[in-house]
């Protein structure tokens, strides 16, 4: 049954642009997804952001 399951993420940019990342901040990816949200997030943090 879960091999046909497919997760189509909507409103992905709208939650991560509520979060106003700072390129510096520390942030914590509590979805559970494929990674969406964290690519996202990931692809606006600088080199001192982190994401767990």
């Amino acid at each position: 049954m879960m091999e046909n399951f497919k997760h189509t993420t909507v409103l992905l940019d709208e939650a991560v642009n509520g979060l106003n990342i700072r390129p510096d901040g520390i942030y914590i990816d509590g979805t559970f997804g494929r990674g969406g949200h964290s690519r996202l997030i990931l692809s606006q943090l600088g080199e001192e952001g982190r994401l767990l």
